[in-house]
């Protein structure tokens, strides 16, 4: 930096180092009498001290004998007595100081687990994204070449100069059909960075860290993720850069520092301290964008060329890459553009001068760092489930799963229940990691931390573990409840178990004998965000309408004990039960969100021309497959079902093939082979499994019977005996009011169709009677006697009787029903 004196204002410079030390000090001295872990130094020294403007750590630090601590106003501790409590630090931090956090539960929907083929897929992604980049500097050279050449250049000259931009023009399309093959292998997503609490010395400490990447991949998604970012944040309605920029920011939001360990293009690896930004994602973005830094020069190196102090050399191959340098050179510019006379009064300068400084909460310390992590994330699920920018329906939903995981996991009960109903008491509960794999349960880390749930006979791979990760889902979303005991009066509080009552309170449900659609389609909508999240191209919610009810709300789902491989050797042996488990439990998610799906939502605003297949519930596509293996529709075997069940559980893991795009594949034929030419696609589907009208079955209640030690009952359903009393106990107004109200819904509803049943069998006997008469006129036979049309027509008084007490009575609960 210049050395000349920095011009003062209202933008900041980075605190002086002798106290970014006295501030460290503070902390580990603050956090000891506290009795949390401390952030390492490396943390305080790289990322908070610089953000801190310069006297802000001597106005949050005192000295008491001898010692410095941090000032009691200056911190306070959230989520107390708590695993997951944190020691934040209340202070003003540089407008530009912070990066929105890559691992923000809003967007949890547009990323990937982190698997190795994942991010091998990310890597080559943006190898094809430098070449790219390459081939449109070489294209814009050739143009200037033609365009440069003289008026005198001959024919051969003007040949040469044309021929070398059409030869970069078509390297640049083959480039970028390259970049579009890569986007699709991965979905046009990006897999989720890993992130764990930094340790030294074997010590957890109360910052986070990340797995070290090549510094454009880092770059790549820190972009990937703003750019997601402000795609949700299109539904606000005003604009938050321009509220920030008149009002300035009023709210505190939370910070976490985090290291980012990359590799530079000379192998040389550099740690990367920033302050990531849990709660107020988007108001850093704004903030960033007026200061004119994006997110991805912030953490990997700004071009000097953008922040080139006055008297300095342009220097098109230097990086400013310290985050104290970076702050001092925007803060020395703006504030000598801020200092202008003649400055532009919607220059940066001005902009920028009310999101200087911003309020924050920076976690300086937390009771376990091990939990650190999902701390952050419970933060901002509750921000946003309960705050004013809404969730989209996928993302609030796998918030929803967030919250439950975190719950099963705070009663001691994830590692009991997934042991139980997923390993089949295989493997003991004490034996599972819970913390890894809680993270892989909610996409923080790779699906391997499952396979010690695996079934025998499956083996360890992408179609196994995304199996897996469901049925953990599914018995997670949709616990076991203990069958009704036998004699258990009709009114006596049914013995929920110990699971269903977690699911109540992450979910806020009614109680357990209220049996409303709402409860199921909200629990369906929650599974099928978690299952859509293990396939490149997740369906739609809608997609899962209807395959749970409402008796998988009140008692649950049991998982099959056996493996894939198992239950397709007993569907090739002829078990019903086998394959309508495998269809319903296994198949029904790669049908929804493969490549070609073959269960797509009801909806009528979906039907077009482009729409494959018909419109049809989801429930009647599964249970049309489910009942071709009995009654089979013709030119379906047993063959062809194997064949195409085995092909839609590898589908999402297959590459192209001759003339098949990734995770597609061939029409079975009745042999189980595949007939080259025909696509499986919905529109086969539908061919061959035909729309149909099944009977509606009544599902089977699970069995009366006692409850072991597995299903007592400790939530609020649990207690002592019960007793009758000798007089009834008069209804309480609220409950009957509560009462009546769902009663007159249900009224009003046969009413309805009551009345248009009425309207239609008089349409009918309208229709009768004409072409009785034309019949008779036809026949030239003689009319009814006047006796017999005398009775008709008393009868049709009656009826005209009966309905003209229809509107007088709808008048008065017209009247009736605006005072309800």
């Amino acid at each position: 930096m210049s050395a000349r004196k920095a011009p003062e204002g209202p933008f900041p410079y980075p605190t002086h180092p002798t106290w970014a030390l006295n501030l460290y000090e503070a902390v580990v001295n603050t956090c000891a009498v506290e009795g949390f872990a401390p952030v390492p130094q490396q943390a305080v020294l790289d990322a908070l001290a610089p953000a801190l403007g310069e006297g802000e750590a001597k106005h949050v630090t005192e000295l008491r004998r001898g010692s410095r601590f941090l000032r009691a106003t200056a911190y306070h501790v959230e989520q107390r007595d708590t695993d997951g409590a944190l020691l934040v630090l209340k202070a003003k931090l540089h407008g530009a100081a912070t990066l929105p956090w890559v691992n923000n539960d809003r967007t949890r929907s547009a990323w990937l687990h982190p698997s190795a083929e994942n991010q091998q897929r990310l890597e080559e992604l943006v190898d094809q994204q430098r070449a790219v980049a390459v081939r449109t500097v070489a294209l814009e050279r050739a143009r200037s070449a033609l365009r440069a050449l003289a008026p005198t250049a001959t024919a051969a000259e003007n040949d040469a100069a044309a021929a070398a931009v059409r030869a970069a023009e078509e390297e640049l399309a083959r480039a970028r059909r390259e970049l579009e093959v890569c986007e699709q292998a991965l979905g046009k997503r990006r897999p989720l960075p890993v992130v764990r609490a930094v340790t030294e010395d074997g010590i957890p400490l109360a910052a986070l860290t990340t797995e070290a990447v090549r510094t454009e991949v880092a770059a790549e998604v820190q972009r990937y993720a703003v750019e997601t970012l402000r795609q949700r944040a299109r539904q606000r309605p005003y604009d938050l850069a321009e509220s920030l920029v008149q009002e300035g920011q009023r709210d505190s939001t939370v910070v976490v520092l985090q290291r980012t360990p990359v590799i530079d293009q000379d192998g040389a690896c550099r740690h990367i301290w920033r302050g990531q930004q849990a709660t107020g994602a988007n108001r850093t973005d704004a903030r960033l964008e007026t200061f004119g830094v994006t997110p991805q020069h912030l953490l990997t190196g700004v071009p000097q060329s953008l922040l080139r102090l006055p008297g300095e050399e342009d220097n098109r191959r230097m990086v400013v890459r310290g985050l104290g340098e970076i702050l001092r050179r925007i803060s020395s510019l703006l504030n000598a553009e801020y200092a202008d006379p003649d400055q532009d009064r919607e220059g940066r300068a001005q902009r920028a001068a009310r999101i200087a400084q911003v309020p924050a909460r920076i976690v300086v310390g937390a009771k376990k760092p091990e939990r650190l992590e999902e701390s952050l994330r419970q933060l901002n699920v509750h921000e946003h489930l309960r705050g004013q920018l809404d969730y989209e329906d996928m993302d609030r939903s796998l918030g929803l799963w967030s919250t439950l995981v975190k719950a099963y996991r705070a009663e001691g009960l994830l590692g009991e229940l997934l042991a139980q109903e997923v390993g089949h008491g295989r493997i003991a509960a004490g034996e599972l990691d819970e913390e890894a794999i809680a993270d892989a349960l909610v996409g923080a880390r790779a699906l391997d931390e499952l396979k010690v749930l695996l079934p025998p006979g499956d083996e360890v791979g992408p179609m196994t573990l995304r199996d897996v990760a469901i049925r953990c889902a599914t018995v997670l979303v949709f616990p076991p409840v203990p069958p009704r005991p036998a004699g258990l009066p009709a009114r006596a509080h049914m013995p929920t178990g110990r699971y269903w009552p977690v699911v109540r309170a992450a979910l806020q449900e009614a109680s357990w004998a209220q049996r409303t659609g709402d409860k199921a389609k909200r629990r369906t909508e929650i599974w099928a965000a978690v299952v859509a999240q293990h396939f490149l191209r997740p369906g739609p919610l809608a997609a899962a309408e209807g395959l749970f009810g409402k008796p998988e709300v009140q008692f649950g789902v049991r998982t099959d004990a056996r493996s894939l491989a198992s239950l397709l050797t007993a569907c090739r042996q002829g078990d019903p039960a086998a394959w309508e488990a495998l269809v319903r439990r296994h198949l029904v998610p790669g049908m929804i969100s493969g490549a070609e799906p073959f269960i797509t939502p009801n909806q009528g605003s979906l039907a077009s021309a482009q729409r494959k297949g018909v419109r049809r519930a989801p429930s009647n596509a599964v249970q049309s497959l489910v009942e071709a293996y009995t009654s089979p529709p013709e030119g379906v075997t047993r063959a062809l079902l194997l064949a195409f069940a085995e092909s839609v559980l590898r589908a999402p893991d297959s590459p192209a093939g001759d003339g098949l795009a990734p995770g597609t594949f061939w029409a079975p034929d009745a042999h189980g082979d595949p007939c080259e030419g025909l696509l499986a696609d919905k529109e086969w589907f539908d061919a061959l499994f035909p729309l149909t009208s099944f009977p509606r079955s009544k599902r089977p209640q699970p069995p009366a019977g006692t409850i072991g030690a597995e299903g007592r009952d400790t939530g609020e359903n649990s207690g002592g005996d019960t007793a009758e009393l000798a007089e009834e106990i008069p209804e309480d107004p609220l409950v009957r009011l509560t009462r009546l109200r769902m009663e007159v819904s249900a009224v009003v509803d046969s009413s309805t169709v009551g009345a248009a049943a009425l309207a239609e069998q008089i349409a009918r006997l309208l229709v009768t009677l004409e072409d009785a008469v034309r019949a008779r006129e036809e026949a030239s036979a003689a009319e009814e006697p006047a006796q017999v049309q005398k009775l008709y027509v008393e009868d049709f008084n009656k009826i005209k009787a009966d309905c003209a007490k229809i509107a007088p009575l709808l008048d008065k609960a017209t009247l009736a029903v605006m005072s309800l």
